[in-house]
């Protein structure tokens, strides 16, 4: 007969294995960051002004990246700077192998049905806050890294929900590896064109144990307390 440490050693074995095998495939809660700060930032901007920033045609509400042909008009050429606080994120979390981010948002208007533009997310280099002083400057877009295609053209795409994965870009903010500047929205080329972007989202997939395999470690101390009786 097997004795009562094998058939506690047998069940534990069995649930641990159990709970390991349920956990990856409920491990998840989606939680959904709005932007702390916003700033749109013309090309005449410096830091102490945001500058004048013109949307044209595009809601006034909306974060917009436009773009203009003629140089001279400055005030009409738009990056938008965001900053999300991931203060709540530990390290733990950023690199667990089931941490995701995603920054979203939804494509809802464009300046003209003319011209050609993409518009791209990038990393902010530079600190900056949304306070006269520290405004970031027009040309951190340009020099901004891990740029990635948010809208492949504003003419022709289809408007609706966009999204890009910057997982490692927010687990390098939470564990030290950048400096949390936040991302820029711009326009990719000089031309008469633009986008306008609203519900801006910073989405974290983070781990968390499921209610089976919380169960199964439960059971796992009440049978051996039962058989240490």
């Amino acid at each position: 007969m097997l004795s009562s440490k094998k058939i506690i050693s047998a069940i534990t074995t069995s649930l641990c294995l159990f709970s390991i095998t349920i956990l990856p495939n409920a491990h998840a809660t989606l939680i959904t960051m709005s932007a702390d700060s916003i700033v749109q930032v013309s090309l005449d901007g410096d830091n102490n002004l945001e500058g004048t920033v013109n949307s044209g045609s595009l809601s006034g509400s909306e974060v917009v990246a436009r773009e203009r042909l003629n140089q001279s008009q400055q005030d009409k050429r738009i990056a938008s700077f965001l900053q999300f606080d991931v203060s709540s994120l530990t390290t733990d979390l950023v690199n667990s192998s089931f941490f995701s981010a995603s920054f979203e948002v939804d494509f809802d208007s464009r300046l003209n049905n003319k011209n050609n533009l993409s518009v791209m997310l990038g990393q902010v280099g530079s600190s900056w806050n949304a306070l006269p002083g520290s405004l970031p400057l027009f040309e951190l877009a340009g020099t901004s890294t891990n740029q990635a295609t948010l809208v492949n053209n504003v003419r022709t795409d289809t408007f609706g929900t966009y999204t890009l994965d910057v997982t490692d870009i927010v687990r390098s903010w939470v564990t030290g590896g950048s400096d949390n500047n936040g991302f820029v929205v711009f326009g990719e080329a000089a031309v008469y064109q633009g986008a306008g972007f609203n519900n801006i989202g910073l989405t974290v997939d983070i781990p968390e144990p499921t209610t089976i395999a919380i169960f199964a470690l439960g059971m796992i101390g009440l049978t051996s307390r039962r058989f240490n009786k």
